[in-house]
């Protein structure tokens, strides 16, 4: 897929970008969320995670154990969607690109856990994920084709990583702006705050 002017006014679609963006994307919002919602609706499911709340393992050792196999995944994955973009290290602005993905992985998971608390099985886990990424990943199609959306979508932490993906192929580069950094931690932390909230109310085994 070559790079091409997409219409009269010679606007320059870049392949590269566009293939990033859908990538580190749909890596983070679907396996991200996923990752983190299925197990532990499984194991609720099966019962075998009140077993292992009985054992010396409590709920904070649980979830950082369960937490960081999957944050490592999504981070090697993001890397490694550079190259399979046809993009290098140099052209993403590696440091940023890291930071970036892996606030929004983190956010993912959040988001998952939240999901795998408040749910009882696997079906309703798979019910209420299904929405969620799905709005979550439709966002870089939809700021190519929908310019009206586009300013409404930059307060979603999946449309930050999409103007980071489209900004880093510009001639000046990506910039860090304060509506970017306030729109990933501000997921981030209401992410947080809900994920404890349901934790306190439900804990992780009801």
């Amino acid at each position: 897929m070559p790079d091409l002017d997409v219409n009269e006014e010679g606007i320059s679609f870049s392949t590269n970008a566009f293939v990033l963006s859908f990538g580190i994307v749909f890596n983070i919002a679907i396996a991200g969320i996923s990752m983190s919602s299925g197990p532990l609706a499984e194991e609720k499911e099966k019962n075998t995670l009140r077993v292992l709340m009985t054992s010396s393992v409590n709920g904070l050792e649980y979830l950082i154990g369960s937490l960081l196999p999957p944050l490592f995944i999504l981070i090697l994955v993001n890397i490694l969607m550079i190259p399979v973009s046809g993009s290098s290290f140099g052209e993403v602005q590696f440091g940023s690109y890291l930071l970036m993905t892996t606030i929004a992985s983190l956010i993912s998971l959040i988001i998952g856990y939240i999901i795998g608390i408040l749910t009882k099985n696997q079906t309703q886990t798979s019910l209420y994920t299904l929405p969620i990424t799905l709005l979550l990943t439709s966002v870089p199609a939809i700021k190519q084709f929908q310019e009206d959306l586009s300013a409404i979508l930059d307060y979603s932490y999946t449309g930050v990583l999409t103007n980071f993906a489209n900004s880093i192929y510009s001639e000046t580069g990506y910039q860090w702006n304060l509506t970017d950094i306030s729109v990933l931690f501000g997921w981030f932390i209401i992410s947080f705050v809900i994920f404890v909230y349901a934790y306190k109310k439900n804990g992780l085994d009801s």
